[in-house]
């Protein structure tokens, strides 16, 4: 749903791909380290949940279970609570979603889409899946002189790569999360809380995402989908990606 989770890993793999070393960067990492030890510095800069209402936790605790109960395969997701503003993450590495308190103050729907959406990401072995394209291509050590000659083709297929894991993700979640009685104004809710977005290399524009889910909606209601739906698509699989067209 909002941004939290690609965009950080994306520029940190294409710092990487182009030769900017981060502040402690490790000689002779890996992509998939590279990835790890930016995740972990990412949640430490969050720092710990401090004071948080206790009200805005048991929320969270409780719409996480009850969409776990939905998906047995994922009962052994854990609950992270990270400080900071709205936030949601779905973990590298681990069987974890990471969130804000501030999530926990969302409309009880909205909480839910958003969880969901994570959940997602974790239902489909997206970090896995996007850790395999960029291990593909740079197998060994992360060094400029072999990075440089795939950097343009990796960008492009990492992108279209991204963007069909949020429309997958948003798919998903949405249909986990449907049953409890929720629908796409409230994906519209959460999706506007940032504002009207648009295209970037790692997500489809606000516009997109809900358009996949208003195509979803009927179809999973038996309406027919209007035609000015189907011509207004985009493939996630990189047409337009990134162009904001």
């Amino acid at each position: 749903m909002p941004r939290p989770f690609l965009p950080a890993m994306m520029s940190v793999v294409m710092a990487a791909l182009l030769g900017l070393a981060a502040p402690g960067a490790r000689a002779g990492e890996t992509i998939e380290q590279v990835l790890l030890r930016s995740q972990a510095q990412r949640l430490a800069e969050r720092g710990p949940a401090l004071n948080p209402s206790p009200e805005s936790v048991q929320n969270l605790r409780t719409s996480f279970e009850r969409l776990k109960a939905l998906a047995p395969q994922l009962a052994d997701v854990e609950l992270v609570l990270v400080g900071g503003d709205l936030y949601a993450e779905s973990l590298f590495g681990r069987r974890a979603v990471a969130v804000s308190p501030a999530v926990g103050e969302l409309p009880e729907r909205e909480r839910l889409l958003m969880l969901a959406h994570e959940l997602g990401h974790q239902a489909l072995g997206h970090w896995n899946a996007l850790a395999g394209l960029y291990h593909q291509h740079v197998p060994a050590a992360v060094r400029r002189e072999l990075t440089d000659p795939v950097a343009g083709v990796l960008g492009q297929e990492g992108s279209a790569l991204s963007w069909r894991h949020e429309f997958e993700a948003d798919a998903w979640g949405y249909r986990l999360a449907r049953p409890l009685e929720l629908g796409v104004e409230d994906a519209v809710g959460l999706l506007l809380r940032q504002g009207l977005m648009i295209d970037s290399p790692t997500h489809p524009g606000t516009r997109r995402r809900l358009l996949q889910l208003r195509m979803l909606e009927n179809e999973l209601t038996g309406q027919p989908v209007p035609e000015q739906f189907r011509l207004m698509q985009v493939s996630w699989r990189g047409d337009g990606a990134g162009s904001g067209r």
